[in-house]
């Protein structure tokens, strides 16, 4: 899994190796790729590659999908393909994002671009606007600021705070640091952002700057790697890591989840919280959730079905699901993988 986003109809939306994973409201899921196009929500979708690496909703609801090559852009019924330099100065795509009802779209090396009202604008790297990064990796909007904030591969963290008007964006440092080596960002449900890298987390907000919320010896005393965040509505901050996910609040460590609990591995690699609280983890070769927390301090770790495809025969990589005994009690995590089978002809990649 490359992304995930919510849906405008209670689904989730998943950018894969292998295409487009769509798990609906009612817990079915539906798949399409380059080699099987299909009808979607969205409207029908022959994918322009194999492999998405990025998905937004614009602001109509209409579903935006980056690849390696280019962009394609939904209308309700149908796409179009922009694979045009003179739109896309790089047509890979490495992430984008809603800021009201504008669409920001990063590509290769090439900075920013931004669409509005079906006028493109292109930010160079080292333009008059101050963008200063290449390749940028990450972006996400401040619920509290609407300010838009950017992380770059190598050149740090950038924010605008303003859509309209003059566009000037402004470093962002943390004790005359540049924070070069500092390159994700993620949204907090109770403003700012989380920045982070695999061995540090730190919050910013436009009016506060930034400040230490952990670092990796914090979640263990033995060395761990840091590879995603994401903080729940409760207030929780989780962390994905390659010794399972931590659960982190003011106190500290409040929940460790690892594969004695029901991960089928302890290296996990990504997570998305989605509209209805559900923790989305990808682990090497599946993809699964943990169901909504209860509170600040313990997560519900009951079995929550999820409805499958059947698939025929042994799927090259794939782990299977284990058997229930009759009368046997399921583990902790029973029922809650994912698996996106039989409609792609292989399991997704975590």
């Amino acid at each position: 899994m490359k992304e995930a986003i919510n849906g405008r109809y209670g689904d989730v939306i998943f950018a894969t190796d292998s295409g487009i994973s769509v798990h609906t409201a009612n817990g079915t899921w539906y798949s399409v790729n380059a080699r099987h196009p299909g009808e979607t929500v969205y409207g029908r979708l022959a994918p322009l590659e194999t492999m998405v690496t990025a998905v937004a909703l614009d602001a109509e609801g209409h579903l935006w999908i980056g690849y390696p090559g280019g962009l394609q852009i939904g209308d309700g019924t149908g796409y179009r393909t922009i694979t045009d330099l003179q739109f896309l100065k790089n047509r890979n795509i490495n992430c984008m994002i809603r800021w009201g009802d504008e669409m920001w779209i990063a590509t290769g090396r090439a900075g920013l671009h931004r669409y509005h009202g079906d006028d493109w604008t292109w930010y160079k790297p080292l333009g008059p606007e101050g963008l200063g990064c290449h390749t940028v990796v990450s972006m996400a909007v401040d619920a509290a600021s609407d300010a838009l904030v950017i992380g770059s591969e190598n050149d740090g963290i950038r924010v605008l705070g303003n859509r309209t008007g003059e566009v000037r964006f402004e470093q962002v440092t943390y004790r005359d640091d540049p924070l070069r080596g500092i390159s994700e960002v993620r949204v907090d449900p109770f403003g700012g952002v989380y920045l982070f890298n695999r061995t540090t987390v730190l919050r910013y907000t436009p009016d506060g700057g930034v400040t230490p919320v952990l670092g990796a010896g914090d979640l263990s005393t033995f060395p761990v790697t840091i590879n995603d965040v994401a903080a729940t509505p409760e207030g929780m901050l989780l962390i994905a890591s390659d010794n399972g996910i931590y659960g982190w609040n003011s106190s500290g460590v409040a929940l460790h989840i690892m594969s004695g609990d029901g991960l089928r591995s302890n290296f996990v690699k990504k997570l998305f919280i989605d509209a209805d609280g559900r923790c989305w983890f990808v682990v090497p070769g599946n993809v699964g959730y943990i169901p909504p927390m209860t509170d600040s301090a313990t997560l519900d770790l009951s079995a929550v079905p999820v409805q499958t495809p059947e698939v025929a025969g042994t799927v090259s990589g794939s782990a299977p699901a284990p058997e229930e005994t009759p009368g046997e009690p399921a583990g902790l995590l029973d029922g809650v993988w994912a698996f996106f089978e039989g409609w792609i002809g292989a399991v997704i990649p975590g």
